[in-house]
């Protein structure tokens, strides 16, 4: 709760990119209804002028998407930065604050990595919160809401589908949690050894020995880095055989109601794209 302090300081570029990501949102979820209108009128009744207007309809969306998204980009560097700038200030004076039983208890590497790396990540995911955990939610309630309103019954895979895939998702990042870590341990005790080096740079008696450790540390940390990559990277084609299952699902009993007249091929051209919809905004909440 303390780092929202910092965000509060800058809530104004931040609210700015959010509503900037959003409106792009709404955007992205008019897509489907635009390209349901194009087969259920224009490529039905073959008529060329109303697939040409409704296309550029498309251009323009896609053209104001982009530079709604530019601004939100823009602003979500500007508070991320400005985050960052004030959290690494005040850390800075706050452990020159410290005594010396306090700075031998941290160690001055771990120090060193809460103010570098640390910080940098805090940065990334205050960008990363503007820019796409906003935008995430708003996309899974949109295609959810706009699904039903296709048809209820069919939505009902997308409740399935999505409640499947956040399940799935959420066991892999609580398996990948403790290796995350355990790298910051590793980094930790990778600057050790680099700062024990540069304070000790005369000693060239313990190169070889010293050059072996660093080796190790950092070898173990790229084992950790591996693995953990391993398990985050069962992520997607779980997530891709999810949704695919759900989209046959989908076209399955949406061909029926095409076929009895409850359905339009349109509409469940647009349930199909909404379902895609939903797994890209799963995959960028799981990865923030």
């Amino acid at each position: 709760m303390k780092l929202l302090k910092y965000v509060k300081e800058y809530r104004f570029p931040a609210i700015i990119g959010f509503v900037f990501k959003i409106a792009e949102a709404a955007l992205e979820l008019m897509v489907p209804l635009v390209m349901a209108d194009i087969i259920d009128v224009g490529i039905k009744n073959n008529d060329q002028n109303y697939i040409l207007v409704r296309g550029l309809f498309l251009v323009g969306l896609a053209v104001a998407g982009y530079l709604f998204a530019l601004v939100c980009q823009y602003y979500a560097s500007l508070t991320s930065q400005s985050v960052g700038t004030k959290l690494r200030e005040d850390m800075y004076h706050q452990i020159n604050r410290y005594d010396h039983h306090n700075l031998d208890k941290l160690s001055a590497p771990t120090l060193v990595t809460r103010l570098i790396n640390d910080v940098v990540q805090i940065q990334l995911a205050v960008a990363m919160t503007i820019r796409l955990t906003s935008r995430a939610p708003f996309i899974m309630i949109g295609s959810l809401f706009l699904a039903f309103l296709i048809s209820g019954p069919l939505a009902s895979i997308f409740v399935v589908g999505a409640i499947v895939l956040a399940i799935v998702m959420l066991m892999i990042t609580i398996i990948s949690m403790p290796y995350f870590n355990n790298v910051q341990k590793k980094l930790d005790k990778i600057s050790l050894i680099v700062r024990e080096n540069l304070n000790g740079i005369r000693a060239f008696a313990s190169q070889d020995k010293e050059i072996n450790k660093f080796k190790t540390e950092t070898r173990q940390q790229k084992d950790i880095q591996v693995k953990v990559g391993r398990i985050q990277a069962l992520l997607n084609p779980f997530t891709y055989l999810i949704v695919n299952v759900a989209i046959v699902l989908i076209v399955y009993f949406g061909g029926t109601e095409v076929n009895v007249g409850g359905l339009s091929q349109g509409e469940v051209i647009a349930l199909v794209n909404y379902m895609n919809s939903i797994l890209l905004a799963l995959i960028v909440f799981a990865n923030v």
